[in-house]
């Protein structure tokens, strides 16, 4: 009997459009700050202790968010470099890549990206004079809030801007279709080209909490 089709998983993308909802890209400007580069940050939203076999095959997914379809993330060679470290890293907890009529289970993907542009309101230097509006200020009395703006407090504030990224990976029973172990690895995209090492470094957290084969 041939295995059900493997369909995609509301679950699943409810996911990582939660964690990665459509926006509109954002410029990035020379004299923005940018906020420093977080680790990902990895949650294992469904739990296992054993997998149901060694063998595994990959199934193709869609891409039905606006992150999943930017161009970064859809580039061929990216796609191609981020399932050969994933299968580097499944392959380092003993499992291996067979054919998708033998696979005991399925493994299935999902990445985006987003630029995000945040004004956030902050406080100024410690003893910095701020003069209000119509007010003689000075010393520590200063609001380190606000600032004159057109002969009014205004508040102020730095813009941070940066790109976060998702990595959404499910292990699925083929016949079932049931989501056995699936883990969500989110975070801020270091700027610049990616590489293979920096990839190989994201699928071995992603997978970290996944059980090794025969332990």
């Amino acid at each position: 009997m041939r295995p059900r089709p493997v369909s995609v998983r509301a679950t699943a993308s409810l996911l990582l459009s939660c964690m990665l909802a459509a926006t509109a890209a954002c410029s990035f400007s020379p004299s923005a700050a940018r906020a420093p580069a977080p680790a990902g940050h990895v949650t294992v939203t469904t739990q296992a202790s054993v997998l149901p076999g060694q063998g595994y095959a990959w199934v193709p997914m869609p891409a039905p968010t606006a992150p999943e379809r930017d161009a970064r993330v859809q580039d061929a060679q990216f796609r191609e470099a981020l399932q050969a470290s994933l299968d580097r890293a499944l392959q380092a907890k003993g499992y291996r890549l067979v054919d998708r009529a033998d696979a005991a289970f399925v493994v299935a993907h999902r990445v985006g990206v987003r630029d995000v542009n945040e004004v956030l309101a902050v406080p100024g230097e410690a003893g910095a004079v701020t003069p209000m509006a119509g007010v003689k200020c000075s010393g520590g009395s200063c609001s380190q809030l606000m600032v004159t703006g057109e002969g009014t407090p205004a508040q102020r504030t730095r813009s941070s801007e940066r790109t976060e990224g998702g990595l959404l990976v499910e292990v699925i029973e083929p016949r079932s279709i049931r989501v056995v172990w699936r883990a969500l690895n989110t975070g801020t995209v270091r700027p610049g080209e990616w590489t293979q090492d920096r990839l190989d470094a994201v699928a071995t957290q992603t997978l970290a909490g996944l059980p090794a084969y025969g332990r």
